[in-house]
């Protein structure tokens, strides 16, 4: 029968105990069926530390009176080394205010030296054991309650002021309509008349944003609907409507950005989901018009062989820090450099999860005021002929 192992590091400065210690847990071991332990004796702290870089340990028995280390600063040393590990203190002082201080600074039993049998020790290296799992695993929920919490808080503040925004305007374009109707010429009815339909359009967006993530956390995985398209003319259609967009910003006298769309391939037949494509290029170049706030360039590129396509989606925005690359994709997340550019934080999460149900990657490079560039890439199949509509269960 296979028995656990439990690697047993002893720090002991005199050899006598140390030996009886051994001698106590070789008798004690033949009791125990299920679990067999390995003990490796160390005389000095520093041994110790270096003993627990060279190999794995499940509990230390420890002497606070070392060479090299004296009392608790000796348990202390050891806890900062490995705070994960549970140490069961030995000692020949009968103190019961060291003992309860030792407990206080991290250990997880008190045993004082000539009143301990061989049940004792390994009672209480057992017992160590599992209140230090215990103690990890409550610390790693209370760790996770507190992110939640953060998470919820972050959640309402940015829901609170990303719905405020356009709310404001939605209303205050109303009042000025209702008020002043007579007195509003007809262009200046057709501009409120479309920052009413622009906000709305944006507090539509956040609440689509907001269900497919409920989707995406609920315990039935995001569904993965291909079908038969052509992808170059999808492309297109998508930056013809972005374009119509930033053909409207620029008339209102804000930065110009230059949408360029390259095509590597022409009529392109795949199958993929459309839907799920179109989180993702709609999220990755809108985020790369918004975070360009002084206009210039932003260039699509489509790649596609016979066993992949590959988007590529490149600014010359405020770019993204790079310790903060790894978070992006994080939901409710933003960069620190995004201050005063309207966001929820969702867009990135979204993709990152319509990227990976269809099987394929995303990466990002960025360089902060430079800009940046994120590159999907997606497996697919391709038709040898021209994809005949019929095929599509939604034509273009």
């Amino acid at each position: 029968m296979n028995r656990e192992l439990i690697n047993i590091l002893l720090v002991e400065d005199n050899c006598r105990d140390a030996e009886l210690f051994q001698d106590i847990l070789e008798m004690s071991q033949e009791s125990h069926e299920s679990q067999a332990w390995n003990v490796t004796h160390v005389m000095r702290l520093a041994e110790a530390l270096v003993q627990l870089d060279r190999t794995p340990v499940q509990v230390i028995l420890l002497d606070l009176s070392l060479p090299d280390s004296q009392g608790l600063q000796t348990l202390v040393t050891l806890r900062e080394k490995a705070p994960t590990l549970p140490i069961v203190v030995l000692t020949g002082l009968n103190d019961e205010h060291l003992a309860i201080t030792a407990v206080r600074e991290g250990a997880q039993d008190y045993l004082v030296k000539g009143l301990v049998s061989g049940g004792t020790i390994t009672r209480s290296m057992f017992y160590a054991i599992e209140r230090k799992k215990n103690e990890i695993a409550m610390k790693s929920c209370l760790e996770q309650e507190r992110e939640l919490r953060e998470i919820k808080s972050r959640f309402i503040s940015m829901l609170s002021h990303e719905l405020r925004n356009p709310l404001t305007t939605i209303l205050a374009s109303a009042h000025l309509m209702e008020k002043l109707s007579k007195e509003l010429s007809e262009q200046k009815k057709g501009e409120m008349n479309r920052k009413i339909k622009e906000s709305a359009g944006r507090m539509n967006k956040i609440l689509d944003d907001l269900l497919v993530l409920w989707h995406q956390e609920s315990p039935e995985p995001t569904p993965f609907k291909p079908s038969w398209f052509d992808l170059p003319q999808f492309c297109q259609k998508l930056v013809a409507e972005f374009q119509i967009q930033l053909d409207h910003q620029c008339s209102q006298g804000t930065h110009s950005i230059h949408l360029i769309f390259v095509s590597r391939v022409k009529s392109y037949p795949v199958y993929l989901d459309l839907n799920l494509l179109e989180q993702i290029l709609t999220n990755l170049l809108s985020n790369a018009i918004k975070y360009s706030p002084n206009g210039g360039k932003v260039e699509f590129e489509l790649i596609a062989d016979s066993h992949q396509v590959i988007f590529r989606i490149q600014d010359s925005g405020i770019g993204i820090p790079p310790w903060e690359c790894d978070r992006l994709f994080t939901s409710f997340y933003r960069a620190s450099n995004t201050e005063g550019i309207s966001g929820t934080g969702l867009g990135l999460s979204i993709v990152k999860n319509a990227v990976e149900v269809q099987g394929g990657t995303i990466q990002v490079n960025s360089e902060v005021s430079i800009g940046s560039t994120f590159t999907v890439t997606l497996p697919f199949r391709v038709n040898s002929v021209l994809m005949d509509p019929s095929n599509c269960s939604r034509p273009l």
